[in-house]
């Protein structure tokens, strides 16, 4: 007796082949595709106001304050006008007056950077030796170049008066000095240890601090320096760089520093 076969007992036919699936991963590419160009499109497209803004910003930035070693003080000048300042938010300027600003400026910069350089070139050759002993120490910022001397290499012990050896010194450094375009300015800052001193000449360290530092500034004027690129300023002991605690840190606190700073290239 033949067996009937029971419906569905069997294999189910296989479907066929869907040889359309590239067609989904062709269109994930070209929507790749379309949003990189976007990006590309939208980067290539400038802001040229924009532009000069963030210049100058940038050339406000590297413009700087000449640095200072001591903290705020009280007095009515004091260091405040050598304190860095942050990045002034830009001033909206017509674009006619902004366009032309970037470029003047951006050459102003070089120029004054190179001024700086060719300065520190020198004086670091010049003071090779004392600077191999940790007597003096230069430093530069993109318009700023501080030289710091030890006041034991340039005075007596609570005197104002210049050693020989100083002035020798110091007349080299002035005929580099002399040299500077007329916009810069060389500020003298005089430091004293926190040991009280009440002399008939110096009644206090300020007293003396600043009278170095007038020292120093009439020697760079006996060598050309002209008298309304200088200034002179007394710290006394209130701007110290090392614990009064020791010997060591007193003398580094007795110090003369010297900062050459370029103009603002934004002021006119």
């Amino acid at each position: 007796m033949s067996r009937t076969a029971i419906p569905g007992s069997g294999k189910k036919p296989e479907k066929p082949a869907n040889h359309e699936r590239w067609v989904i991963s062709y269109a994930d590419l070209l929507t790749l595709l379309l949003a990189t160009f976007v990006v590309l499109y939208a980067s290539s497209s400038r802001n040229k106001h924009k532009e000069d803004e963030i210049a100058a910003s940038f050339v406000t930035a590297f413009h700087g304050t000449p640095p200072s070693v001591v903290q705020n003080s009280g007095a009515s000048r004091g260091i405040l006008q050598h304190q860095p300042s942050p990045i002034p938010k830009p001033v909206e300027a017509p674009a006619s007056a902004n366009s032309k600003l970037p470029k003047e400026m951006a050459r102003q910069l070089a120029a004054e950077v190179l001024s700086l350089q060719q300065l520190q070139l020198k004086l670091t050759a010049l003071l090779q030796p004392l600077i191999d002993k940790h007597e003096v120490s230069i430093q530069s910022q993109p318009l700023t170049l501080t030289i710091q001397l030890d006041a034991s290499v340039l005075f007596p012990s609570g005197q104002a008066t210049l050693k020989p050896a100083a002035v020798t010194l110091l007349h080299q450094v002035g005929a580099g000095l002399k040299n500077m375009p007329a916009p810069f300015t060389i500020v003298v800052q005089g430091y004293t240890d926190d040991k009280p001193i009440a002399t008939p000449q110096f009644p206090s360290n300020w007293s003396l601090s600043a009278e170095r530092a007038v020292s120093v500034v009439q020697l760079f004027v006996s060598d050309g320096v002209s008298g309304t690129q200088l200034a002179a300023q007394g710290f006394g002991q209130f701007a110290p760089i090392a614990p009064n605690t020791d010997e060591i840190g007193r003398a580094q606190n007795r110090r003369v520093v010297v900062v050459v700073h370029a103009p603002d290239p934004t002021v006119k």
